[in-house]
């Protein structure tokens, strides 16, 4: 993910796109994987600010290639994932919507855009639920704010759920933040938003939290 020539994964990446179980497999087992060794390089100074950022950039790209896209989905069936544009990062977020996708809730990620943005394009597709990625404790701060203002904003009440690897730094500032609900379960965060999932099996948590602050 790090190397200068990035060929052999736009090839494997070609090669995914035509069988879908390599897809699942990279999804479900190797990406995880990559992302757990991103986040203990980073934590024991191996890889750099510029060597995670790349990797996990790549990273993010390739989940979003792979993953069960529909297009723009709207509706009482949908969710929508919010990356605030303070984050650096979108990963988190990527492995969640890809995990949501994968048991039938088609979910939408926003990344980057301001407050107008975020109310006008999540006005317009009337999820089920708002699913806010926080993933790291400065970040916490700042959710407040974002919060009220898609309340005030959104004429129709949608459920506000936050989680992310905030979570495991600062749960409790999380769960202060204003959100109906703060966890990192997928499946407890869909049955909240009233969306039903499939029974299908969820690969094993990674920490996604590559390139967070520490």
């Amino acid at each position: 993910m790090i190397d200068v020539d990035d060929g052999p994964r736009r090839a494997i990446l070609d090669l995914a796109g035509r069988r879908s179980d390599i897809a699942r497999v990279l999804l479900d087992r190797v990406f995880p994987d990559v992302a757990r060794l991103l986040d203990s390089g980073w934590q024991d100074d191996r890889l750099s600010f510029v060597d995670v950022t790349i990797a996990a950039t790549r990273l993010q790209d390739a989940i979003r290639t792979l993953s069960r896209q529909s297009p723009a989905p709207r509706g009482a069936q949908s969710l929508t994932m919010i990356v605030p544009r303070w984050e650096q990062h979108g990963l988190p977020a990527a492995f969640a919507a890809d995990q949501l996708r994968a048991l039938g809730a088609p979910t939408s990620v926003l990344a980057g855009l301001s407050g107008p943005d975020l109310v006008r394009i999540t006005s317009r597709a009337a999820p089920a639920g708002i699913l806010i990625s926080v993933a790291s404790y400065r970040s916490v701060a700042q959710l407040p704010e974002l919060i009220r203002t898609l309340r005030q904003e959104i004429s129709k009440p949608i459920p506000i759920v936050v989680g992310g690897p905030a979570m495991a730094l600062n749960a409790q500032e999380c769960r202060r933040s204003g959100a109906d609900l703060a966890t990192n379960d997928i499946r407890q965060a869909a049955k909240f938003c009233d969306i039903q999932l499939s029974d299908g099996h969820l690969p094993a948590r990674c920490p996604m939290g590559a390139g967070s602050d520490r």
